[in-house]
Order: structure tokens, then C-alpha cells, then sequence
């Protein structure tokens, strides 16, 4: 992926090239621009940046002289006087953008991630840019939970989470252990509009004997130690979500009640004969995929094709790794650690293919951060961490 600018003008091409951490690919002439394109359609994510005075002032429209130059990606044309009245980084249609060709270089990036998303612009950022994003970032997420990442991947899932959030009945969130299901879980909560309550069940902890008392709550005597009557979660998600994590480990006695509670929104408590009314939405998570789980008989057919109607995947971290440098920055900021992993201690995180994936990094840079050395102004391996995880075979 990356940025291509097609200008004569050699001040916007140094200026632009000069903020950028990787500078933009450029053409000035017809022979380059061949050469250009050719790059282009190799490359799964081209934004084409086009200074209007390179193909001039005529009779023929702006945008058709850029078609007719069958330049493929999105373009943002950069103008002198924009001759439309909106906010700059407008996008015209899913291909053209507009915006002034004196605009600083965060409007500019704003305008490309805009028109592309910033898995398109990532490598291109310095620190201080990225920062400044991943801060963005942070304030549309609630409650200290975030999604972090510039990655295709992350983009893609944040932006099912906010066309969904506010419609959704049941998702069903799938990834390996450590990927963060959590975390998408509250992101859809507080898109939702739905705050609480959100009551989260984990049930890989409910004895199976005792399922139908900790889902729909009992009433007094129901058994044996019923000596008060009990809600379940069921009764405390009203007008909430309900987020029932580790799907896999629901014991299928339950899974027939839970599914005609999601059909009816109706059910009864344990020793009770009067019918309990509950209206909520529901998350449900799992560390296996729900086709496996149904082909390996833990999940009901008619509950997996209930809840495979909308299925949030979060890949493993080794297949992000454009994520990793964020999350280190993130992780450090909220272990209040200034320093950071120096280059050779990066490499190997880099590299490392985490099994236990963002909680499993987490982990390694809380134990890097107590136990290197405390007079260095960086954060390396010594001797005391010779048992860590990155000095595995894995690597």
C-alpha cells in the first residue's frame, strides 16, 4: 500500500514528502506516470494524490481529464480554490476526494484515511502522527477499553462496529484467546446507545447443575439452600446486554431454553409457574468457531444458525503485525512506563508470533518494564528474563 502524488511542482512534492515518514511514489511527466501505474495495479490499496495544475485549466472537466488518464485507486485532487463548498477532506463519490493544495499534512492524512481508511496512509505516518490518530482513536471508544490497531483488519471491524452498534439483536464474536473479544463487546455497548446495564456471564464458571438458576434466577425453596428467592442474569440485562462469553462451554441443556428466550423474550425461573418477561440484546463470544463448534456437537443447530447471522472474526495478532508497535505504545501509556523496547528488543516482539496474542504481549512488557534494568532509558532483556517468552523456541 502506499501514497502516489502526480505534480510538477517541486515545493508540494518536497513539502508533503518532507512530513511524511515514507515519502509519496511521484510522476511528473507522461514517462513516469506509465511507470506509475503499472505500480498501481499491483498494489491492493493505491490513494492517488493529483495536483490539478499538473493537468491544467481547460474546457474539459477536472474529473473526467483524470479518467481518461485511467489511473486506477482513489484520488484526492488537490486544488487551488476547491469548487465545491464542503468541509475539506470531502469526499466526492467511493473514488474522488477533493481538498486545497495548501491544506496542512494532518488534513491531508485526514482526507486519505477518509477516503481509504488508515491502513492505507499507516506506513507513512511518523510517531507523532500515529500518536495523534491512535488518541483519536481512544476517544470514540468508552471506558478505557480500546480497539487498537492500523491494520486492514481493525479498520474492517471498527467499522462493522459502528454501522451495527446501534441496530444489532445478537452478534457473536469469534477469536483466539487474548484477541480482545472483550474489548469489541464493550465498543458495541457504548455505540449502542445501551449502557447498561451489561451484565457479562462467563460460562466456562457456571456448574452445569446450576445454569438454569444463574441464567433465569429461582424463587424461594426452589431448592434445597433456595432459601430467598434469586434474579438471574436474564432479569438483570433488562433493557440491556447480555454478553455470554465462552459460548462453548454453555452446557446444551441450556441451549434450547436460551434459544426460545431469544424467540419469545419469555421465560420462567426455576420453581417459578409465572412467566418472566426480559428485552435485551445480546453479545455472545468464543474461542472456537461456531461452525466448529456445531459440527463437534456443542453448539444446537438451531442456536448456531441464530447466531451466525452476524459474526464479528478478530484475527491472532501474528496476522496484524503492522499492529504490534501501537499496542506496545498503548500497553506502556497505561502501565505509566515512559520508556520504550529499543530496537533489537522490538525486533524480536516483532517477530515473536504471540500465541497468547495482545494479552500475552501485555504480560511480557509488565514483566519487561519491572524487571529491566531501572537506569536505562530504554527497555531491554537481561539476565533475569532469560526465561521470557520472546527467548522461546518459538522465534
Amino acid at each position: 500500500m502506499s501514497l502516489y502524488l502526480i505534480s510538477k511542482d517541486s515545493k508540494l512534492r518536497s513539502r508533503i514528502n518532507r512530513q511524511l515518514q515514507k515519502g509519496c511514489i511521484t510522476a511528473t511527466n507522461q514517462n513516469q506516470l506509465k511507470t506509475m501505474r503499472v505500480r498501481m495495479h499491483d498494489d491492493r490499496f493505491p490513494v492517488v494524490l493529483i495536483d490539478d495544475t499538473y493537468i491544467g485549466q481547460d474546457k474539459l472537466p477536472l474529473v473526467r481529464k483524470i479518467m481518461l488518464q485511467h489511473i486506477p485507486g482513489r484520488k484526492i485532487i488537490l486544488v487551488e480554490h476547491p469548487r465545491i463548498e464542503q468541509p475539506e477532506g470531502f469526499v466526492l463519490d467511493g473514488t474522488f476526494g477533493m481538498i486545497n493544495r495548501n491544506c496542512s499534512i494532518d488534513q491531508l492524512l485526514s482526507c486519505v484515511i477518509q477516503a481509504m481508511g488508515i491502513h492505507a496512509v499507516h506506513e507513512h505516518l511518523t510517531d507523532a502522527q500515529m500518536q495523534r490518530i491512535l488518541q483519536q482513536q481512544q476517544q470514540t471508544d468508552s471506558l478505557g477499553s480500546h480497539l487498537v490497531g492500523v491494520s486492514e483488519a481493525i479498520m474492517t471491524i471498527r467499522s462493522i462496529i459502528t454501522r451495527i452498534a446501534p441496530i444489532f439483536s445478537y452478534v457473536h464474536i469469534y477469536g483466539e484467546t487474548g484477541t480482545g473479544k472483550e474489548v469489541v463487546a464493550q465498543l458495541l455497548r457504548h455505540l449502542s446507545g445501551n449502557a447498561s446495564p451489561f451484565v457479562v456471564v462467563n460460562c466456562s464458571t457456571i456448574p452445569e447443575t446450576l445454569a438454569d438458576t444463574h441464567l433465569f434466577g429461582n424463587e424461594r425453596g426452589a431448592y434445597t439452600d433456595a432459601k430467598e428467592a434469586s434474579p438471574g442474569y436474564i432479569a438483570r440485562a433488562h433493557n440491556g446486554i447480555l454478553f455470554l462469553d465462552e459460548l462453548e462451554d454453555m452446557p446444551r441443556s441450556i441451549q434450547g431454553k436460551l434459544l426460545r428466550l431469544l424467540e419469545t423474550n419469555r421465560y420462567r425461573k426455576v420453581g417459578g409457574t409465572s412467566v418472566q418477561y426480559s428485552n435485551f440484546r445480546l453479545i455472545t463470544a468464543s474461542n472456537i468457531p461456531l461452525d466448529q463448534l456445531r459440527k463437534e456437537h456443542r453448539l444446537r443447530a438451531d442456536l448456531y444458525y441464530r447466531l451466525k447471522r452476524l459474526v464479528i472474526a478478530i484475527p491472532p495478532l501474528r496476522d496484524r503485525r503492522e499492529d504490534i508497535p501501537l499496542l506496545i505504545n498503548h500497553f506502556l501509556s497505561r502501565l505509566e512506563e515512559s520508556r520504550h523496547p529499543d530496537a533489537k528488543t522490538l525486533s524480536r516482539m516483532m517477530d515473536y508470533p504471540w500465541p497468547g496474542n495482545a494479552r500475552e504481549l501485555f504480560h511480557e512488557l509488565e514483566r519487561l518494564s519491572i524487571f529491566a534494568d531501572q537506569s536505562a532509558h530504554e527497555l531491554s532483556y537481561t539476565e533475569i528474563l532469560t526465561e521470557s517468552v520472546l527467548n522461546s523456541k518459538c522465534i
